[in-house]
């Protein structure tokens, strides 16, 4: 099996990924990345403990951030 990943926004100079690592299966992380040429920089991380949760914040975030 694989780590689940969702990328919700892949626009701009931001890039924001939800993901769930199967060593860890109960955390679910959103990273910020900010691109940067020929690189990603990662900028912010959230945690969460349901997916729920994280995909609403998700959707927030890039609503009002991009």
């Amino acid at each position: 099996m694989n780590n689940f990943e969702k990328v919700f926004s892949n626009t701009g100079s931001k890039k924001v990924v939800l993901i769930n690592r199967l060593s860890d299966p109960s955390m679910w992380v959103l990273y910020v990345y900010k691109k940067i040429l020929f690189f990603k920089k990662k900028m912010q991380t959230y945690w969460f403990t349901n997916q729920e949760d994280a995909e609403v914040f998700a959707l927030e975030y890039v609503k009002n951030n991009e």
